[in-house]
């Protein structure tokens, strides 16, 4: 099994944001069809921590989650740590490609982006912010949060607000997407933005 970090001809490479994680095989020489499963087994993990949190991700809750064989979760990932570790990883990866997606960014599509990771499309939100609280007590995981505060900061700087208030405007919306998880409101882009500016101002 190729392990993360190491090809296939044994040279050490460098993990990037989206790679799947200890001991799992995301590697290049996967075929199109062992990706898309490798996608779906990641979908799965984020399905589980969205109902039942860390505890419950387990090679068998995320294989019937995910629709495949058991198998199919065992030779993908390694352990349970490595499930966490790749999907976390993937998480960050697919909030920061939609950040990166808004060329000229305004607080409006800030917030349409933020109601429908919040509050419509949520599990991947929870499962990010389970596994945020995760990276307190895995060092390992620590690398990929601070990916993610990152990517927020970015899209911050890139709507107008100045460098000086980015670390506090962050904090603030990072409160907010707590709130709409916890309450799911505001639910709607327009109460959204309307907040925001209110943080911005």
């Amino acid at each position: 099994m190729t392990r993360t970090g190491e090809q296939r001809s044994g040279t050490p490479v460098e993990p990037t944001r989206d790679s799947p994680g200890v001991g799992s095989r995301g590697d290049a020489s996967l075929t199109p069809k062992g990706e898309a499963r490798r996608r779906a087994l990641l979908a799965g993990v984020l399905t589980v921590l969205e109902a039942g949190g860390p505890s419950a991700v387990t090679h068998r809750a995320v294989a019937t989650g995910a629709g495949v064989p058991l198998a199919a979760a065992t030779y993908y990932f390694s352990s349970r740590d490595d499930m966490l570790r790749s999907a976390l990883r993937h998480a960050t990866a697919t909030w920061a490609r939609s950040l990166d997606d808004l060329e000229h960014p305004t607080l409006g599509d800030l917030a349409e982006l933020l109601v429908r990771y919040a509050v419509v499309e949520r599990a991947a939100a929870v499962a990010q912010y389970e596994m945020l609280l995760q990276a307190v007590r895995d060092p390992g995981l620590r690398d990929d949060a601070e990916a993610w505060y990152s990517s927020l900061e970015h899209v911050l700087a890139r709507v107008g607000v100045p460098a000086e208030r980015l670390a506090v405007v962050s904090l603030a919306v990072d409160g907010l997407i707590v709130r709409m998880l916890w309450r799911g409101e505001p639910g709607d882009a327009a109460a959204t933005e309307q907040l925001l500016r209110r943080v911005v101002a």
